[in-house]
């Protein structure tokens, strides 16, 4: 179900109470904490942010409801000017034949918009979308269009790969092409600082690492041939990548058709999810089979398969950007789920839906934006707002704009 769109009427109170800055004035600014909290219930949370400034107590029920991010879709979409995108909510249902509209389009600065060579790559925790473009790494804000640029590996490292970004942390990976130099780049109290790695000898060169999840201090690796490393931060320096003794999940795997494969943290679990193949020659009407998720267990030395996603938990999976919610907690989210995105590269186009764990079975899957080729690559994330809250007769700027005035300000 598409959320309800603010009518001209109800957006004209708004601009009225906003002006007056008198809660007490009659207007909508004015109306009880429960309608209030209807009103903007039926509203997606990035949507509501411009209602900030109607009053405080407003702006008070938007912090409250973006304090809780709420999964969304970015979508990218390359055009000859350069590059433009959007975002999405998620639909209570699967909303029939056709995905449901944007809720807002995203906000990219020139520095990427006007540039069709920076490629998306993950995503961080904070919401934060990344484009990399040779040694160049841009982090945007989509739903501020905050941006900020991160001084990499430009001077350092003759060919770099594409950063590798962390599911669980404010961090990535950087390593040299066929070379063994690895870096890690972790973000603390906004401030980002590098940590250079030993790559230990099993390992031939940085390109060999796949997959980073994050969880209680730990990073975990995965190799391209399925095994799995650890960087454990409390260790005293130089953190060193340190092999478990867990068999490759490819061996588990066997010789089955997989892609898509993906490495998250849930509730300090590590978790493993990979999409199966139903053909060899995969098309999108016959080439889904399901999913299948692993858990990490370390002490017992394997992956444990998981029939059943525990806690009321549903996971989002798309490239380099990866995490689990609570469906309880999430409006339109469905439990023991698993929300997908899948890019086909060689057809040009980009879906999404939902699988299912106790029905083992795709219950929708859509093209993001409603046609084959709308969009050219999406990836879930949890948006990052910040709402200064309004005073009582005082005109606010746009919530939106004031945040992105503080972040690049820094």
């Amino acid at each position: 179900m598409e959320p309800i769109k603010p009518t001209a009427t109800l957006t004209g109170k708004i601009r009225e109470s906003a002006d007056d800055g008198d809660a007490a004035s009659g207007t909508i600014g004015s109306l009880p904490f429960h309608l209030t909290e209807k009103i903007l219930g039926c509203i997606s949370p990035l949507e509501s942010v411009r209602f900030a400034a109607v009053c405080r107590s407003w702006a008070e029920i938007i912090s409250e409801r973006l304090a809780r991010p709420t999964p969304h879709l970015f979508a990218l979409e390359v055009l000859d000017e350069g590059l433009r995108g959007a975002i999405f909510s998620i639909p209570i249902d699967d909303g029939g034949e056709d995905s449901p509209a944007p809720v807002v389009p995203a906000r990219l600065p020139s520095t990427v918009s006007d540039a069709k060579h920076f490629e998306l790559c993950g995503v961080l925790p904070s919401g934060r979308i990344s484009f990399a473009y040779k040694s160049s790494l841009v982090l945007v804000n989509p739903a501020t269009g905050a941006v900020r640029g991160i001084q990499t590996y430009a001077h350092r490292i003759m060919y770099p790969t594409e950063p590798m970004f962390c599911s669980g942390a404010e961090a990535f990976f950087i390593g040299q092409s066929f070379g063994r130099n690895f870096s890690l780049w972790w973000c603390t109290e906004g401030e980002w600082s590098e940590r250079k790695l030993l790559l230990p000898e099993d390992l031939k060169c940085a390109d060999d690492i796949d997959l980073v999840a994050y969880s209680d201090g730990v990073f975990y690796a995965m190799q391209i041939f399925g095994s799995t490393y650890t960087i454990d931060t409390r260790a005293p320096m130089p953190w060193r990548l340190t092999r478990l003794s867990v068999p490759s999940i490819r061996e588990q795997l066997g010789d089955r058709f997989i892609r898509n494969f993906h490495l998250l943290e849930s509730e300090g679990e590590v978790m493993f999810v990979v999409r199966v193949l139903a053909t060899q020659e995969p098309t999108y009407s016959n080439s889904f089979g399901g999913y299948e998720v692993y858990r990490l267990d370390v002490e017992g030395a394997r992956w444990v398969k998981v029939e059943r996603l525990a806690g009321d938990r549903a996971l989002f999976v798309s490239g380099e950007s990866s995490f689990a919610v609570r469906a309880s907690e999430t409006p339109g989210c469905m439990s023991n789920c698993i929300y997908f995105v899948v890019e086909v590269y060689e057809c040009c186009y980009v879906t999404w839906g939902v699988y299912s764990m106790e029905e083992r079975k795709v219950l929708f899957q859509r093209h993001v934006g409603g046609s084959p080729g709308k969009y050219d690559a999406a990836r879930w994330f949890l948006p990052g707002v910040m709402v200064p809250l309004a005073h009582r007769g005082k005109k606010r700027k746009n919530p939106i704009s004031s945040e992105c005035q503080e972040e690049d300000g820094r």
